[in-house]
């Protein structure tokens, strides 16, 4: 049987990452992520986009509560995943606050299943989480493909935003035919641009 070398890597990366998170202190990850978000916020993918997918985030991701409160006061729709039973791609449903995320099936909070429905092809700007990044825009996610799946289904017009903090960052990843790479990675230090798309997206 042909080992799968990149496959082994990932999962050996995971594992690494996701034990430096959990010893990083609650409180600091909410204050670096006030930084991330900042940043995000400032970005002309933020202010051009009508729609935004954000993520309730879990285990020490990096916030979204902020661009949550941004985006609703400028009019724009906010979108948050559901957990799926089948299939990869999620589906997004829109929110106005918090308030109505709820647990989910897999413990992660998200819109009510009677929530409006809001097409992949509507939504101008996914904020992407991940367990590492590089500068160039390669994500390593937690395992089970269903960003990378729901980003290929996307809009071309649509801009993917990785979420992460500085020590995210690494020099490579390994990486196969599924994965998905980032338009922009935003730290709460600096902003790295992967795909190097331009700014003016709804006019591309």
């Amino acid at each position: 049987m042909m080992v799968d070398e990149a496959a082994l890597r990932k999962a050996s990366l995971r594992e690494e990452l996701t034990q430096r998170r959990k010893a990083v202190a609650p409180e600091l990850i909410e204050q670096r992520g006030l930084k991330v978000q900042a940043r995000l916020l400032a970005t002309p993918y933020f202010e051009r986009a009508r729609t935004v997918a954000l993520y309730a985030p879990i285990r020490g991701e990096v916030p979204t509560r902020d661009i949550l409160t941004a985006a609703i006061s400028e009019g724009k729709v906010v979108c948050y995943p559901l957990s799926h039973v089948h299939g990869r791609v999620l589906s997004f449903r829109a929110i106005t606050s918090e308030s109505e995320l709820e647990p989910g099936r897999l413990g992660v909070r998200e819109p009510s299943s009677a929530a409006e429905l809001v097409p992949l092809e509507d939504i101008d700007l996914f904020a992407v989480p991940g367990l590492a990044f590089t500068r160039e825009g390669k994500r390593l996610g937690r395992g089970g493909g269903y960003y990378d799946a729901t980003l290929r289904a996307a809009s071309p017009r649509s801009r993917r935003v990785g979420l992460a903090f500085s020590d995210q960052v690494v020099d490579a990843l390994p990486s196969d035919g599924e994965d998905v790479d980032m338009d922009l990675v935003v730290t709460e230090g600096e902003s790295f641009k992967g795909l190097f798309r331009s700014w003016d997206y709804l006019d591309t």
